[in-house]
């Protein structure tokens, strides 16, 4: 069987490294590892719908200083209301996490 298209590519279309980040998902799919942590789903048997799941790995990192390259707004969010119960100010938040001061702003008076 010859390789799939993606898993011929040097990279994916973010940058990260083939074969290193390269798995195939249960239907033999070729895809990259890390862009793939954003597409974690869980059903939600209340409100039959799918959620997703953010990355405590991603939050973690983020509020330690260290973000990754990408978040999703969840994991983002998430980020400054940990940061926000340390007391620390918009401009130290967006630092650490890698945003803006007007996207802290956002997530604070979203939560209020």
């Amino acid at each position: 069987m010859p390789k799939p298209w993606r898993a011929q590519q040097p990279t994916c279309r973010h940058g990260h490294p083939f074969p290193a980040n390269l798995f195939y998902n249960n239907r033999g799919w070729a895809l990259c590892r890390t862009c793939s942590r954003t597409y974690q789903r869980a059903y939600n048997r209340t409100r039959h719908q799918l959620t997703y799941i953010p990355d405590e790995v991603a939050i973690d990192r983020a509020v330690q200083g260290d973000p990754p390259t990408r978040l999703t707004p969840r994991e983002r969010a998430a980020a400054v209301h940990r940061l926000d119960a340390q007391g620390l100010s918009a401009r130290q938040i967006a630092e650490q996490v890698g945003c803006a001061q007007r996207t802290v702003h956002r997530i604070r008076n979203r939560a209020a």
